[in-house]
């Protein structure tokens, strides 16, 4: 016996909203994981790197599309818009347990380069060896 049109839509949103639900849940614990790395030892190492390295501003931003974190230290000016700006961040993502570290040296030319770790894998000589690459 076939089923009616409005059983299968049902049925298909029903199971979307499921997934939804799941990957919220998963958002929200990656989110807490990464947030308590950052305010446990993450920062103090970013800011320590500001120190010696000089003229760095240590910023923290929450969620985006795909990161539940991001952390770091970058040199005076919109990093968003100034393709000059030298930084170092890390990126916390929203549904794996994964960082990408990220820097970039001064000047427009300068590649980006980028590393990515399980969250498990971070610590602070992982990030410290990053900073002073």
């Amino acid at each position: 016996m076939a089923r009616s049109w409005l059983e299968v839509t049902t049925g298909e949103v029903q199971s979307r909203l499921e997934t939804n639900d799941r990957l919220s849940e998963r958002r929200a614990a990656m989110a807490e994981q990464a947030w308590s790395m950052i305010d446990g030892w993450v920062a103090e190492v970013f800011q320590s790197a500001a120190e010696r390295i000089g003229r760095r501003e240590f910023r923290v931003a929450g969620d985006s599309e795909y990161a539940v974190a991001r952390c770091g230290i970058y040199a005076p000016g919109a990093v968003e818009h100034d393709p000059r700006v030298a930084f170092h961040e890390a990126e916390f993502d929203g549904y794996q347990p994964l960082v990408v570290l990220r820097r970039k040296a001064e000047g427009a030319g300068a590649p980006v380069q980028t590393r990515t770790l399980r969250v498990s894998a971070l610590d602070e000589a992982a990030l410290t060896e990053f900073l002073n690459g």
